[in-house]
């Protein structure tokens, strides 16, 4: 296997450990901390997190995608973008943190309230911060800092919290030592880069700021209109529809969620690599984003089967037979599951080819289109034309960035990026059809054939794809 693609399946590797890790730390966490606090303290915590999290959103609007896409083809350029990203979004959010907690204190809000906000604010910004550190990782292709700062950090939060919780810590020292777990995180993450990657001149030239976040805007932007397009549905159905609905399709979404961190894990390791690379390079960069297109789709297809297969045993077995009308809007998202990485790779493959703005275009209208199909689909299916309008927009997304990144790709080998894993999931499928009366069962029997018939396939039509995506021991050059 080339060194290429060993380092690429390598950082996918340590991405989808870092974010796994992460999760599992994150929801034991909040788990206990709901139990113990109540829910109305739960609830204070809940609000001034996604208070200061969206608050914070401008502090970076794309710019850690501009550093990691600039420095992955010129290391020099670290000195310029990197002291500049961080001051960048230190000024920003804390502006923006500032003046809306000012907003909401001259509203009235409670006095616990204000102190958790000024608690998770500060919090907020030092984690934007380890995600400019962990886009410096990026661009030096070295993400295996990453789950070493990210696991480091929840694994601590979550610990010294949940003491904290069962020895009856209220809210506010909740919110604190998660201060203190975000300031850990950034330390720690920026000496790993400091000490173990490069060492930049820490450099502020404000001048440069400007023309940063110019670069950025249509990145940023384009995340915008993603979070309305995969966000809008829930809130227009609750707006037709009763709680308990909303509650039956939040479930199956959550599923949908629980996948999406293989696309970001692919993603987040081919972005460097497409960021380096041209049409006219050796290799293209066209031959790249096949490949991780390729890899992205053969690690989500048999989520996807499974979601369409196992439908009503996954939501029995997690949720409890009180959600069994979530089983139909489950396997309506299976598309969705199946095309998730399609769309993320796509869109960093435009990032990084610098056709930000037509990525902005595509996300914008289709996240236009998703609101008007809502209105049509929601009233007539309820929670399953909210799912069956989430895979559609998610198929014109594919459709789109796909078209829009040939014409810088080239032709795409579609026979060889869907063929393995299509076959395989189909089998993998059956298997799991004659096992579904035994869930776990199914799952493993499931997972065994799919790994089994893509290998097989692969290693007889295309070895060296089979190569690099199961060569489960990458070593670096």
């Amino acid at each position: 296997m080339s060194t290429g693609a060993r380092r690429i399946l390598a950082n996918t590797g340590y991405r989808l450990l870092a974010d796994a890790g992460s999760k599992v730390a994150s929801v034991a966490f909040y788990v206990v901390m709901a139990r113990e606090l109540g829910a109305k303290s739960f609830g204070v915590f809940t609000f001034g997190l996604a208070f200061v999290v969206l608050t914070t959103t401008l502090g970076n609007f794309g710019q850690d995608s501009v550093l990691t896409r600039e420095v992955a083809r010129d290391h020099s350029l670290l000195d310029h973008y990197f002291a500049n990203t961080l001051v960048l979004n230190i000024v920003i959010s804390s502006l923006s943190l500032a003046i809306a907690i000012g907003l909401a204190s001259a509203f009235g809000i409670p006095s616990q309230t204000r102190t958790v906000l000024l608690l998770l604010g500060p919090a907020a910004v030092l984690e934007l911060l380890m995600s400019t550190c962990f886009a410096s990782f990026q661009a030096f292709e070295r993400l295996e800092f990453v789950p070493i700062a990210l696991i480091s950090q929840r694994m601590l939060t979550a610990l010294a919290g949940i003491t904290a919780l069962l020895a009856g810590a209220g809210v506010v020292t909740v919110a604190a030592i998660y201060l203190a777990g975000s300031l850990f995180g950034f330390t720690l993450a920026l000496r790993l880069f400091l000490g173990r990657i490069a060492r930049p001149t820490l450099r502020v030239a404000p001048k440069s700021w400007l023309p940063l976040m110019k670069g950025a805007a249509a990145i940023g932007l384009s995340s915008v209109f993603a979070v309305v397009l995969f966000r809008v549905d829930m809130t227009m159905l609750a707006s037709f529809k009763p709680a308990v609905v909303v509650g039956h399709y939040g479930a199956a979404y959550r599923l949908l969620e629980a996948t999406l961190f293989v696309s970001w894990s692919v993603s987040s390791a081919v972005y460097p690599v497409f960021s380096r690379l041209s049409p006219t390079s050796e290799p293209r960069v066209g031959f790249v984003f096949e490949r991780g297109v390729k890899l992205g789709i053969a690690l989500t297809f048999p989520l996807a089967a499974g979601a369409l297969v196992l439908a009503d045993r996954a939501v029995q077995v997690l949720y409890g037979a009180e959600y069994s009308d979530a089983a139909t809007a489950l396997r309506l998202l299976a598309p969705a599951i199946a095309l998730y990485p399609i769309t993320y790779v796509t869109a960093s493959f435009l990032v990084s080819q610098r056709r930000q703005r037509t990525m902005m275009i595509v996300f914008g209208l289709v996240a236009l289109e998703n609101i008007l199909a809502n209105f049509v689909l929601i009233p007539w299916l309820s929670l399953n034309g909210a799912a069956l309008g989430t895979s559609i927009s998610t198929l014109l997304l594919s459709v789109s960035l796909l078209a829009c990144a040939q014409q810088t790709a080239g032709r795409l080998e579609w026979a060889r990026i869907l063929a393995g894993p299509t076959i395989a999931a189909v089998v993998a499928g059956g298997a799991m059809f004659l096992l579904r009366e035994n869930f776990a069962v199914a799952v493993v029997a499931g997972g065994a054939v799919y790994l089994a018939v893509l290998f097989l396939f692969e290693r007889r039509l295309f070895p060296d794809d089979a190569q690099a995506v199961f060569d489960l021991l990458p070593r670096r050059a």
